[in-house]
């Protein structure tokens, strides 16, 4: 697992440029499959541990916002600018986001007090042979990490997710489209999946 980590480092631009961004922010546009809902937003990040994500959704003509935000143990969602109220398991999953917003990074991987990583199955995934390694950390469900057997790159995530319905879900999202920006590989697309079927494109 150490060695497909560290390929994967050199793939995305090197342990060095990877370091030099512990924040950052991007803007996002995608659609949710069923019920078909566009969306646009934006997405920041700091870490370990702080995430804000605004998402505005049209419904039926009308825009809907959802602002998230994750700042350690401390999580609050606003839908329209009103509090909602959220279950363990909703908060449980959004303090999960900002660690795998974490462990995606790929460094923070060789924190042995951490993390600890352990072979898969190899598997394929948007028809790319890929390396599997399985991520146990604490706060985090077991995670499964596929990396093209070609490139290093991180091509597919795999773990136990939560639905809108707040249902667990097998949740699949893969990555593609990879771009290089300030000396980083990143992917431009990402598709998720909820027990085999599509959820959403972004």
């Amino acid at each position: 697992p150490e060695d497909i980590v560290k390929k994967a480092i050199k793939a995305h631009g090197g342990e060095a440029a990877l370091k030099k961004f512990p924040a950052g922010t991007s803007k996002l546009s995608g659609t949710v499959v069923e019920p078909r809902l566009p969306f646009t937003g934006s997405m920041a990040f700091a870490v370990p541990g702080k995430v804000r994500v605004e998402m505005v959704f049209e419904v039926a003509g009308q825009k809907a916002a959802t602002v998230q935000v994750i700042n350690g143990q401390k999580v609050s969602q606003t839908e329209n600018g009103k509090a909602s109220k959220l279950g363990d398991a909703a908060i449980a999953e959004l303090r999960e986001s900002a660690a795998i917003q974490e462990m995606s990074l790929l460094f923070p991987l060789f924190d042995a007090n951490k993390y600890t990583l352990s072979a898969g199955t190899d598997a394929t995934f948007d028809g790319k042979e890929c390396s599997v390694i399985v991520v146990k950390a604490k706060g985090l469900k077991d995670t499964a990490l596929a990396f093209d057997k070609k490139t290093g790159t991180l091509i597919a995530m795999k773990r136990k997710g939560l639905s809108p319905a707040q249902v667990v879900v097998d949740e699949v999202t893969t990555f593609s489209d990879f771009k290089t920006i300030e000396g980083l590989v990143v992917p431009m697309k990402s598709k998720v999946a909820h027990d085999g079927k599509a959820y959403g494109l972004t």
